[in-house]
């Protein structure tokens, strides 16, 4: 099995070295701005995937290991899932996300302090959703709707209660709403989402990705060399060679 550059086809690119013989002196060099994408008809083929959680400190190569027996399909689960920074796109480990975490908020007591405010979930007496868990809002938030029986019509209070809430007047950025005296007002169906938890809640979403069955993972290869090549073309050389524009044979330093 070849890596991922291994697939990349080459350009004729234009020397900078200051010992070059010749203005259109060239040197091969990979294309790496040339990229694939798994096809569309591909991504219609359900059974050709399947969900994965990606847990602990697991690196692509390492799940390619596991997944596929060679660390060199790393490249397959990448271009899957359009990943193109691992960095930014691949969860991080337990120990650059607590540093990740620390260079962002600066301390243990800003990552405690309060990111925004969700709501958790309210059903109606049909088991019918009302409020949907994790909507962001005020910490003050409170909903009211119209419950019908066959007994009873009824107006229905989210979050507030029957005790009558102070007025809000003034709104920080996290959504906390205070009353007249500075007192945090909130309500029993709203939670804070600290800004640890926030980052955390970004970072284990970069864990559910697809997966290629490797039953598939053939076809997956095989487009792979495929869209690789190069076609006809004014700066066409071979399949796997194209040239480049010479800014010194048009006047270019």
């Amino acid at each position: 099995m070849q890596g991922y550059f291994s697939f990349l086809p080459n350009i004729n690119y234009v020397s900078r070295s200051n010992d070059r013989s010749a203005s259109d002196e060239i040197i091969p060099v990979k294309n790496i701005f040339k990229r694939a994408k798994i096809r569309d008809d591909m991504q219609n083929v359900v059974t050709a995937f399947e969900d994965f959680i990606i847990e602990g400190d697991l690196r692509p190569e390492q799940l390619a290991r596991k997944m596929y027996g060679d660390p060199r399909f790393d490249w397959v689960i990448l271009t899957v899932n359009n990943i193109t920074k691992v960095r930014d796109q691949w969860p991080l480990t337990a120990n650059d996300f607590r540093k990740y975490c620390l260079s962002k908020y600066g301390s243990d007591e800003e990552l405690a302090k309060v990111h925004h405010y969700e709501t958790s979930q309210v059903l109606d007496y049909a088991s019918r959703v009302v409020l949907p868990n994790g909507l962001k809002v005020d910490s003050n938030f409170e909903l009211r709707y119209l419950e019908r029986t066959q007994q009873v019509q009824e107006v229905k209070r989210v979050s507030g209660g029957n005790i009558p809430q102070p007025e809000a007047v003034s709104y920080d950025s996290a959504g906390t709403a205070r009353d007249a005296n500075g007192n945090i007002i909130t309500h029993s169906n709203v939670y804070p989402i600290t800004n640890y938890e926030h980052e955390e809640e970004i970072n284990n979403a970069k864990r559910r990705i697809k997966m290629v069955r490797p039953r598939y993972l053939n076809v997956i290869v095989s487009d792979m060399q495929r869209v690789m090549k190069y076609k006809k073309s004014s700066q066409f050389v071979t399949k796997r060679i194209k040239n480049v524009y010479n800014p010194r044979l048009s006047g270019g330093s």
